[in-house]
């Protein structure tokens, strides 16, 4: 059940808007269907949708891309799902069915990311107790995606360069040549362009890597977006939690669509991964998503004037029990242990905040 209106029907705009919005679910929903079979997409495999304008364009051009065995250059902000992107380029491109290896630049330190990429022999670390392939070895045949490039230090820009030009490339400690035949694809969080122009990233790798750019858009400047997304981290976490919740009532998507997003696709997926969560069966209401719990208790809500302390007294320990509910899979007997109070107390604690669990 989508909605329902009581008899006799009054209000004729009400029901138009109902029936509207359940032909839109629907649309989103073929919408789905029509690209995993297009990509002939495996359960539980991610891939990227969108009707925006934007998307469609971006969809446009990672079809055109996608064949041909050149470098690709993804920007957009955190969460907006980039990687994604990179997999669906690798999943329709001539290498599917070779490795597909990716490296966030951002997380290693210098030399521990040089060995990671070019792999080493025995006497090129002292505990090293064998010889290593790297990335660049590993990917042979296949795809290497290197996520926040922008993060590599002046040296390993350099490094990455030559690897470039010359597709060959020696683990550490080695001479021996090896060729680097592997298609690559680079993410940013910010403009490379402007890390440029900045001084803080080599003009040279850049314009080596900046073939085919494809900018990823904010999740707020696609806010069609936001409905078939919804629907589909709902229908992949009711498979994962072997669950029945939803569908979403009209008002937990209008909230939904009016969200600020800041983490863009990846904070809407834990919204909807911790609703799933909390929610045993039956529609999803506007409580079950948690919506600026976290936002409120942090301080966002200054620009509304100060709070109580009963005010926000109650937003700390609602943020803290849908947290709670999302830690145990909705489990309230489990919850109110974890808590140290009884299932009753519990239960008077959710309907005062306003968090619905469906038993």
């Amino acid at each position: 059940m989508f909605d329902y209106l009581t008899k006799p029907f009054k209000n004729l705009d009400e029901l138009t808007a109902i029936i509207g919005r359940a032909l839109e679910m629907d649309r989103a929903y073929r919408e789905i269907d029509n690209l995993q079979a297009m990509l002939a997409v495996r359960p539980g495999r991610p891939f990227v949708v969108g009707r925006s304008a934007a998307m469609q364009k971006l969809l446009q051009q990672l079809q055109r891309i996608a064949p041909l065995d050149t470098t690709v250059l993804i920007e957009g902000e955190s969460g907006t799902g980039k990687e994604l992107v990179a997999r669906q380029i690798h999943e329709l491109s001539p290498r599917s069915k070779q490795p597909f290896v990716g490296l966030n630049c951002g997380g290693l330190s210098e030399s521990l990311l040089e060995a990671t990429l070019f792999g080493y022999e025995k006497p090129a670390f002292t505990s090293g107790s064998a010889a290593t392939p790297g990335y660049f070895e590993e990917a042979t045949g296949g795809t290497l995606v290197l996520d926040e490039l922008g993060e590599l230090s002046p040296k390993l820009q350099s490094s990455l360069l030559r690897v470039l030009q010359e597709r060959t490339y020696s683990r550490l400690g080695s001479v021996i040549q090896r060729t680097g035949d592997f298609r690559l694809i680079c993410t940013s969080s910010t403009s490379l362009e402007d890390r440029v122009k900045a001084g803080d990233f080599r003009s040279d790798l850049y314009y080596r890597i900046n073939v085919n750019l494809l900018r990823f858009p904010p999740l707020r400047e696609r806010r069609e977006d936001i409905l078939s997304l919804a629907l589909l981290f709902l229908d992949q976490f009711n498979a994962k939690f072997s669950k029945a919740a939803g569908p979403f009532v009209p008002e937990a998507l209008a909230a939904l669509e009016a969200a600020p997003w800041a983490g863009n696709v990846r904070e809407l997926q834990h919204v909807i991964e911790r609703a799933v969560a909390v929610n045993v069966r039956g529609p999803i209401v506007v409580a079950d998503l948690g919506l600026g719990a976290h936002d409120r208790v942090a301080g966002d809500h200054k620009a509304a004037g100060p709070m109580s302390l009963q005010q926000a007294k109650e937003r700390f320990e609602r943020a803290y029990f849908i947290d709670l509910l999302h830690s145990v899979g909705g489990n309230v007997s489990e919850a109110a242990r974890q808590s140290h109070i009884s299932r009753q107390a519990l239960h008077r604690y959710l309907k005062q905040l306003g968090i619905v669990t469906k038993a």
